[in-house]
């Protein structure tokens, strides 16, 4: 019992432990000492961090009841600003001063149990001063609770009431508490912060869910003594940690900024307080408050004194530094000004206003700096100064614009704005009152935003709706609802539904444009209130009676809402069922678009789209470009948690080439946030036809024929709205839309009189000519502060941590321009006379911008700061200095420029990030140290090479640690072992010593990467880029740069230097030595086994490189040497008398870079059959390993030899081993090609035992095709036609090797001009055969067996060309296919004809070819002789010699067709510069275009670009260097097919290239496949030609493509691409076939083709007609009664189209035209012809006439056919033969017609509309309400309209009931019966049967034009009645 009893004792004490009370005794003193740190920067070591740190005394006395005085003294303040950790504080006299004097008085507070209240403090105690007092009494606040020793609860603090975690430990033994707790100071309920400059964007929820880029929490840490019932804090350490990522918290990168308090207790005595006599004054709870950091820039302290004097200084150092030039701190100065500016009063504006206002500098700068105060003093001031009109609409609108949107919304500054509105901005269209209303509206939006408390603002634009729409005024309704649209509160939900069709009665009067603009407002306002503007917009969206653009527009805000997956679903399934194919189109695009999405917050809704558009038809997919759509690219990074997103919204109407709108818009995901940085919108309407048919403000919709006695015959005839030619545009920025114009008609005719006109009748005009003659000097500058975004958050120290953004710009804009028109102009002088008139232009100008970034983190109050600043600046200036005069007449301009004296930076760009310390007594002592020093990085620059050092002890002795790293211990040393931190420098100028002047580029970038590779210490660091111009410095000055241009027959007059080519081959023949070493070659047969085991290309190579000229190699015996030293004297005989032709092949131009390591195998097939027909085998193996005996002379004057890294598309010998070694060196080459002859040889060796026809070349070709391997690149693809080959003069090689050359090749083209039929089938069977031989023995090179699948990939498809041979009469007599195969990489093309053939292509190019055989050059010797066959071959090369390399330079024949002149104009007199001279000379068999550059100083370096033009292939070179042979690019286009589909391919070539390109296209190709795949391109891993590029386009429908692109790294290829318009194919079929495409009339049939389906052409026949949306109705005709077929439907015809049958029994008609200047009637005549009367006159009724022309109207006979013409009218032309009418309308009449011919707007939903624009039921009802009734039988019309009673009483509701016809019903005429009858459907109005009116009454009244359709039924309608007596 006694144990029980101690146990519940120690259990009761225990409990009990926590019952006492934390609070300060009354009559006790306590005496502590505190210290507080902050630092900010990056948490690595080695960085630069900024601080500062504050140790003092605190004394807490006990003064009364749960009151308590405390008072700080002995403050010492230190700053920290250096390397971390190594760096320490540095003690600040100044800054301890100004704290003991802002902390000098002790304050009051209430505390209680651990619980802090009220705090009071005399008035003298600042803001500042008491949050420092917050911040010691922060660590005093203590929820304690009794039973509990962990637990969580919402406590108060300095930083507001955050979610805080209590732990708590007992020391009994000692009477200690330990107390831990930990504050989560994201989770807030009440969180004390500022946050501004944000209110445009919207938060991310699941952006920030996934990844936080701020995060802090505190730590509390308190050590507690307790005795008795009290307790004391004896200790008391604070840890308050800011993270802030910018990037992805756990992958880019972090800022720190650590705040850490100390508070211990030191003693404690019992005396009471001394309190001051002062009085206190209750000064708020423990929270922060905000104070003078709302005023203060965190990017500069300033100790403001007499802030007017100080404005007035600085405006005058800002004006006079800028008025010279622009400095780089210009932004700084402006933002210091900006900052004096806020701190000023209205008598510091009115005395700076007053002092500057007339000096017009002054004055922009002060209206820049007023609203940029963005306070209510300034607002004030310009409202005063508005009152007064001291200022003008232009500076009213720029003044609002920028304080309205700089402003925070405080109750002043709105107040202020709502006077200015209501007083001084226009309710109109002025600019002045939009931008007025829309900024007005943004700052009510930010007010909203932040508190709930918008009404009044609310109210005014409320009230502007309102009486907007009483007045029913179009424009300020426009402007009332995009005002509210920029408000975006729920509260204008009610309003806004008063403009919405479908919700208000008058709303669907209101023109379109309001109700797209009504719908467009909502956007806003789902972001607050999704679920209500989801409600509104789904129901627009499902009404069908609304007009598509705005149902498209809601949909557009619908998604905008991000709704769920039923809503989505319900989209679609109304998509499904949507009748209008605009709208559907529309909705697929947009939600396919929105399913690719990677944004984190659209992440759910791209999943249910891409669901929604599973469940749609793909048919949307396939709607051509006539159908609105949407675009839509994203991109978001994980690691950079950053996205950015571009919309493009097309919106068209009735599918005109022309959008109705067009909206794009972009989007960006950064810190968390959601913004739309721009969006731009484009609406317009009629400029289609305003751009073909043009207006004439004097003669605006003129008319001859009263349309309105045809209208008035209709049933309730409608016309569309009036359709006004203009275009309008808006421009948002952040969502917010700052301005909004339009271009009506009035506007558009002003301008086109402005232009046409007189400028006596625009004065304006006339003022600007004269003071442009006179002379004009202006200067503009303009300062912004474009961003300013803080955050500022208390910290546990007292001192609050802002994080901000600054972007400050001043731009300057200074020139002066006179001009002088000679003649001078006259008072009558018109626009269009200037180009006629000679002007004279001088012209000095410069644009000169400074921009200035900054981010700042850290502390920032009126006395401190201390944190990182990371400064961005960009500076540009580009100056512009110019005499130019312009000669119309005459097609010349010359302009004068001054040459570069000085350095000019152009473009400047610097980024550098510091730590800064500042305090405001100090300033002198303020330190900004680079986070980065540059000491810690080495001077790579400065480094020297060591050669001595071997570069493996330099690697280990570089990564060895020196002995002071090892010695010092540290774990980071930055000062020497810093190779990681290497700096990059890098500076490139391109040297224009000509015009001395060089461009610089010059980067630097130093970074912390090297510490952890995260992109945020990428930016940490320095950066800077600088491009300039510099002056080179020439022998002789350069006085000008003068620019020339002369066009026109003058061209050859203003040439400097006469282009002339030097011809290389006369200066190679000329070459002695290399002559006496070619002799001493075939001399030397001592050593012929060695030298026959080398390969012709190897010797090539290494005499190439030792001669710089292109030799031979030796033959294998002796009589071979003896033909071939007589074939080098013939050739060089011949050499000398050859013609050169410097527009050659560029294979043909031989130079040291061009020759090659590989020999080229001949292209004759003269010296092929020649070869195997020799008997001895030894010789034919050593021919074919070896032999080659063309003389130096021919082969240096036309080898086919390239450059180093590419071969001869011809050669064959080459292995895939040489093909490497001829990148490496001569040596590996020779080697390497030793093996390449030895499997050649043996494989020739077989060859020789075969037959010598060439039937057994061939076989024995195809045996050497399975051992010779392809090379690996080759530099052309062997799809050259064969001519290309032949005019090559080429080293001969074995007839093997041409064999397997043949063999390999995949094409066969017959060259000849007079080879059948028979032949060229045979030739194509063979190739056919040769073909697949060829894939099979190779296919395993790339992919086995791939050949052989049957359907092959697109990639892997053979491309043939199709070649057309031109003659002298220029006709086509015959047409090959040549094709390439895709599996080897070196390719090549031979022929494959006749024999016959063979020996006329051999003879057209005997004189420039031989062979290593004595009969081959017998043969070659009686070349004169040609058989008819080789003439023809010589004529087809004398027509297609464009394509080979035998091309004269134009400039010999024809004089230039333009000539450019860049001179330097020195002071001797020389010249210097460039000419540049293009000539063109065309035909009907091609084109040709040369342009020649050449330097005017003598020199031999050219660039040359030359392109030819054929009927089928075009072929482009660019060359450059040496006579234009140092460097080549060659493109070359062809049509023909692919896989049997019509097909063009692009081929580009090149050699040797400057190493920049290289580099460039290297960097570039990178980026190709991820683009290619982004765009849907598929890649396929083959190997390509390194130089090379390939892309091939086939057709595989009229409008879909298949494309191959094909790039040294990889294969791309896209299939069934579709394109926006219908190929000019043959018919649909399988197989594809051009319809006679060629060069010249390839973009005239496209775009013939697409004119054509964007006409529209109806056709009536007897009983049935197609419409012009192409839809077929089948139903009768009214035999007697005209009927309208098609009608301009607007408020002002055009043109009316009516018909008529003529009689009962045929079936002939009548038709009539009524245009607005003639009436044209078409009836057949008794001679069954067809008689046309226009006007009442009889024409082309005459003999010899044909053509008749009125009016702009065109009437002709084709056969029996009439067609008039009236384009300007809307007719295209209608055909009419008697029977059949066909009415074709032009484009711009799309959706503007009506009729039975229907509306021509593509919508196949709506084709049955009646005059009253009501849907009709059936065909026949709709073509009887199309019939012209008449007023008397007379006319042969017997019809009237009349309703009719239903002959049923059907039960409606319940009830039975009477029903009535809601429109009329053809009847007979009184007195007139019906003969002929036919049922159509109409919709029946029922009423009670108790009540129903009479059908009298029913017809009378008005009701029944708005009255709903019970139900519909089929009545009978009269379609032929007969009449007794008179039926009048």
């Amino acid at each position: 019992m006694r144990g029980l009893t101690l146990a519940l004792v120690v259990t009761l004490v225990g409990s009990q432990h926590l019952n006492y009370r934390l609070d300060f005794g009354e009559s006790k003193f306590y005496r502590y000492n505190h210290e507080s740190i902050f630092l900010s920067g990056i948490p690595e070591k080695g960085l630069a961090r900024a601080g500062i740190r504050i140790r003092s005394e605190v004394e807490i006395s006990g003064i009364g009841p749960k009151l308590c005085l405390i008072r700080i003294h002995s403050i010492e303040a230190a700053e920290y600003n250096g390397i971390w950790p190594t760096s320490s504080f540095s003690r600040s006299l100044k800054l301890t001063q100004a704290l003991t004097g802002q902390l000098s008085h002790p304050i009051k507070f209430e505390y209680s149990n651990g619980h802090i209240g009220n705090l009071m403090a005399p008035d003298s105690v600042s803001n500042d001063g008491l949050n420092i007092y917050r911040g010691i009494l922060n660590m005093l606040e203590l929820s304690m609770k009794k039973m509990q020793h962990s637990y969580s609860l919402q406590e108060a603090g300095i930083g507001g009431i955050c979610n805080t975690t209590y732990a708590i430990q007992e020391n009994k033994k000692a009477n200690l508490v330990y107390v831990t707790k930990s504050k989560d100071l994201n989770s807030c309920e009440e969180k004390v912060q500022v946050v501004t400059g944000s209110a445009y964007t919207q938060p991310c929820q699941t952006c920030q869910q996934r990844n936080k880029n701020s995060r802090a929490t505190a730590t509390y840490n308190y050590k507690i003594k307790y005795a008795r019932n009290e307790a004391v804090i004896t200790q008391a350490n604070v840890e308050e940690i800011h993270q802030f990522a910018p990037f992805n918290e756990m992958t880019g990168g972090n800022v720190m900024v650590e705040a850490r308090q100390k508070l211990t207790l030191i003693d404690v005595q019992k005396r009471v307080a001394e309190i001051p006599s002062k009085e206190f004054q209750k000064r708020g709870p423990l929270q922060y408050q905000f104070d003078s950091e709302l005023l203060q820039f965190p990017v500069h302290l300033l100790k403001i004194k007499d802030v007017g004097s100080q404005i007035e200084e600085s405006l005058r150092d800002l004006v006079e530094t800028t008025y010279e030039q622009l400095p780089s701190d210009a932004p700084a100065k402006a933002l210091k000004l900006i900052h004096l500016f806020r701190a000023a009063n209205e008598e510091n504006y009115e005395s700076i206003w007053k002092q500057f206002s007339n000096q017009l500098a002054y004055r922009n700068y002060i209206l820049d700096f007023l609203p940029a105060a963005a306070s209510h003093r300034s607002l004030r001031f310009l409202r005063h100064k508005m009152e007064r009109q001291e200022l003008t609409n232009w500076e009213m609108a720029q003044t609002v614009l920028i304080a309205f949107h700089s402003s925070s919304p405080t109750q002043d500054v709105m107040e202020e704005a709502t006077l200015i509105v209501k007083k001084h901005c226009p309710r109109s269209s002025s600019v002045l009152g939009k931008v007025c209303h829309l900024s007005y509206a943004s700052l009510c939006h930010k007010q909203c935003s932040s508190s709930d408390s918008c009404s009044e603002c609310l109210q005014l634009l409320h009230g502007f709706a309102g009486e907007a729409l009483s007045k029913s005024n179009i424009e300020e309704i426009l402007l009332a609802l995009k005002a509210l649209g920029n408000v975006g509160h729920p509260a204008s939900m009610k309003h806004i539904r008063k403009f919405l069709p479908g919700y208000a009665a008058g709303a669907s009067d209101l023109p379109l444009k309001v109700h797209a603009t009504a719908v467009m407002a909502l956007k806003s306002i789902g972001m607050r209130d999704p679920k209500m503007v989801q409600a509104i917009t789904l129901e627009i969206f499902l009404n069908h009676k609304i007009h598509p653009q705005s149902r498209m527009l809601a949909a557009v805000v619908l998604l905008e809402t991000k709704p769920g997956l039923p809503i989505l679903m319900t989209l679609a399934d109304a998509v499904l069922k949507d009748p209008s194919m605009q709208v559907a189109s529309f909705i697929y695009s947009h939600l396919r678009a929105l399913g690719r999405s990677t944004a984190p917050d659209l992440q759910m809704m791209a999943s249910a789209c891409r669901m929604a558009v599973r469940a749609l038809s793909p048919k949307f997919d396939r709607s051509g470009y006539q159908f609105s759509k949407v675009f839509r690219f994203s991109m978001f990074k994980e690691f950079l948690m950053s996205g950015l997103a571009a919309k493009y919204l097309v919106l068209n109407n009735a599918g005109s080439l022309i959008p109705t709108m067009a909206v794009s818009q972009m989007r960006t995901h950064f810190l968390g946030r959601v913004a739309d940085p721009i969006e731009v919108g484009i609406a317009v309407e009629g400029l289609q036809e305003m751009f073909v048919r043009g207006y004439s403000p004097d003669k605006d919709w003129e008319t001859k024929y009263d349309f309105r006695k045809i209208l008035k015959k209709l049933s309730d005839w409608k016309a569309l709205p009036t359709d006004k030619p203009f275009a309008s545009g808006y421009l948002k920025m952040f969502g917010q839309e700052l301005f909004f114009d339009r271009l009506d008609k009035n506007t558009i005719q002003n301008i086109l009189q402005a232009w046409y006109g007189p400028d006596e009748k625009i004065p304006s005009i006339r003022r600007l000519i004269s003071s442009l003659q006179s002379g004009i000097g202006r200067q503009w500058t303009k300062a912004l502060l474009s961003s300013e975004i803080r955050r500022i958050v208390p910290t546990c120290i007292g001192f609050p941590m802002e994080t901000s953004f600054y972007y400050s710009s001043v731009t300057k804009v200074a020139g002066n321009v006179q001009v002088q028109v000679t003649p001078s102009p006259r008072s009558d002088f018109r626009l269009t006379e200037l180009l006629n008139s000679n002007i004279r232009l001088r012209s000095k100008m410069s644009l000169s911008m400074a921009k200035h970034m900054t981010f700042v983190i850290g502390i920032n109050t009126n006395m401190i700061q201390a944190g990182l600043e990371a400064h961005t600046k960009v500076n540009a200036h580009v100056p512009v200095n110019v005499v130019a005069t312009v000669q119309m007449k005459e097609r010349s301009i010359k302009a004068e420029i001054p040459p570069c004296k000085e350095e000019t930076n152009l473009i400047t760009v610097s980024s550098k990030t510091f730590a800064v310390t500042r305090n405001i007594e100090d300033l002198a002592a303020s330190k900004m140290t680079p986070v980065l020093l540059p000491e810690a990085v080495p001077d790579i620059m400065k480094m020297s090479f060591d050669s001595d050092s071997a570069s493996g002890e330099t690697d280990n002795i570089r990564d060895r640690p020196s002995v002071e790293d090892v010695s010092s211990g540290n774990s980071f040393s930055f000062g020497h072992s810093s190779s990681w931190k290497k700096p990059f420098v890098q500076s490139m100028c391109s040297n224009a010593s000509t015009f001395g002047v060089q461009v610089c580029v010059e980067k630097k970038s130093v970074h912390a990467a090297f510490i952890k590779n995260v992109p945020l210490y990428y930016l940490i660091g320095e950066h800077a880029l600088r491009m300039s111009l510099k002056p080179v410095y020439t022998d002789v000055p350069i006085e000008k740069i003068q620019v020339t241009i002369q066009a026109g027959d003058q061209a050859p007059t203003k040439m400097v230097r006469l282009v002339t080519f030097e011809d290389p081959e006369t200066q190679r023949s000329s070459s002695k030595e290399v002559i006496k070493k070619m002799k001493k070659i075939l001399d030397d047969t001592d050593n012929q086994a060695a030298r026959n085991s080398r390969s012709s290309s190897s010797i090539a190579s290494s005499i190439s490189e030792s001669t710089e000229s292109t030799t031979s190699t030796p033959s294998s015996s002796d009589s071979d040497n003896r033909a071939s030293q007589i074939n080098l004297k013939s050739r060089r005989s011949k050499a000398k008398e050859k013609k050169f032709y410097p527009f050659g092949d560029s294979s043909s131009s031989s130079s040291s870079s061009s020759s090659s390591s590989s020999s080229s195998s001949s292209s004759s097939s003269s010296s092929s059959s020649s070869s195997s027909s020799s008997s001895s085998s030894s010789s034919s193996s050593s021919s074919s390993s070896s032999s080659s005996s063309s003389s130096s002379s021919s082969s240096s004057s036309s080898s086919s030899s390239s450059d180093s890294s590419s071969s001869s598309s011809s050669s064959s010998s080459k292995s895939k081993s040489s093909s490497r070694s001829s990148k490496t060196n001569s040596g590996g080459s020779s080697s390497n090609s030793k093996g390449s002859s030895s499997s050649s040889s043996k494989s020739n060796s077989k060859g020789s035992r075969s037959s010598s026809k060439a039937s057994g070349t061939r076989q024995n070709a195809k045996k050497q095709s399975k051992t010779t391997s392809f090379p690996r690149a080759s530099a052309a693809e062997g799809e050259r036609s064969i001519h290309e080959q032949k005019q090559k003069t080429q080293s001969s090689s074995s007839s093997s090797r041409r064999a397997s050359s043949n063999s390999r090749s995949t094409s066969s083209s017959s060259e000849s001009s007079g080879v059948s039929h028979r032949q060229w089938k045979q030739d194509r069977q063979a190739e056919t055969k040769r073909v697949k031989s060829q894939f099979n023995s190779h296919s395993s090179y790339y992919v086995s067996n791939e050949w052989e699948t049957y359907l092959p990939k697109v990639y892997r498809l053979r491309f043939r060309s199709a070649h057309t041979h031109w003659h002298s009469g220029h006709g086509t007599s015959s047409s090959s296919s040549s094709s390439s195969s895709e599996y080897g990489s070196s390719h090549s093309n031979s022929s494959s004809s006749d024999s016959s053939s063979r020996k006329s292509h051999m003879s057209s190019s005997s004189s420039s070819s031989s062979s290593s055989s004595h009969r081959h050059g017998e043969k070659g010797a009686h070349s004169s002789r040609r058989s008819p066959v080789s003439r023809g071959a010589s004529t087809h090369h004398r027509h297609e010699s464009s394509l080979t390399h035998e091309r004269n330079f134009l400039g010999d024949i024809i004089p230039p067709g333009i000539t450019i002149v860049a001179q330097a104009v020195r002071s001797d007199n020389r010249n210097q510069g460039y000419q540049a001279t293009a000539y063109v000379r065309s035909d009907a068999a091609k084109v040709d275009v040369q342009l020649v550059v050449v330097q005017l100083a003598e020199t031999n370096w050219k660039a040359c670009a030359d392109a030819v033009i054929l009927p089928l292939k075009a072929q482009a070179r660019m060359r450059w260097g040496k006579e234009c042979r140092d460097y080549r690019i060659a493109a070359l286009a062809t049509t023909g097919q692919l896989a049997r589909k019509p097909a063009m391919q692009l081929k580009v070539q090149w050699g040797n290239v400057p190493s920049w390109i290289k580099k460039t296209s290297t960097v570039f190709m990178q980026y190709v496949p991820g683009v290619a795949l982004m765009l849907g391109f598929s890649e396929a891993h083959q190997r390509n030609p390194s130089r090379e590029l390939i892309v091939r386009a086939a057709a595989t429908s009229p409008r879909t493509i298949d494309t191959v692109i094909k790039v040294p790294g990889a294969t791309l290829y896209y299939q069934g691409f579709r394109v926006p318009f219908t190929l000019p194919l043959g018919p649909s079929s399988s197989s594809y076939e051009t319809r006679d495409i060629t060069a010249w009339n390839f973009l005239p049939e496209i775009a013939s083709q697409i004119a054509q389906e964007d006409q529209s052409t109806c056709e009536v026949r007897e009983e049935d007609f197609k419409t012009f949306d192409r839809m077929s109705f089948t139903c009768y005709f009214n035999k007697s009664c005209n009927v309208i077929v098609a009608q301009d439907c607007t408020e002002h015809p055009k043109f009316i189209i009516t018909t008529r049958k003529v009689d009962h029994q045929s079936l002939s008609r009548e038709v009539h035209i009524n245009t607005s200047s003639v009436n044209i009637t078409i009836c057949p005549a008794a001679d069954s012809s067809l008689l046309v009367i226009c006007n009442k006159e009889s024409v082309l009724s005459g003999s010899g006439v044909s053509v008749y022309e009125k009016d702009n109207i065109k009437i002709y006979k084709n056969g029996t056919r009439v067609i008039v013409e009236a384009p300007t009218h809307g007719l295209k032309n209608v055909n009419f033969d008697g029977e059949i009418l066909k009415v074709t309308v032009t484009s711009w009449m799309r959706g503007k017609t009506c009729g039975v011919c229907g509306n021509n707007d593509r919508e196949k939903h709506n084709e049955l509309l009646m005059p009253n624009h009501k849907q009709a039921h059936s065909c026949s009802a709709f073509v009887h309400s199309w019939v012209l009734l008449e007023e008397t039988c007379s006319g042969g019309c017997k019809l009237q309209h009349s309703y009719v009673k239903l002959n049923r009483n059907p039960t409606i509701d319940g009830e039975e009931s009477t029903c009535y016809s809601v429109d009329p019903v053809l009847k007979c005429m009184k007195d007139c019966t019906p003969i002929e009858k036919t049922s159509v459907k109409v919709g029946f109005h029922c009423f009670p049967k108790d009540t129903a009116v009479s059908l009298l009454e029913w017809q009378r009244s008005s009701d029944k034009k708005s009255a709903s359709e019970d139900v519909v039924e089929s009545v009978d309608a009269d379609i032929d009645c007969t009449c007794t007596g008179d039926c009048s």
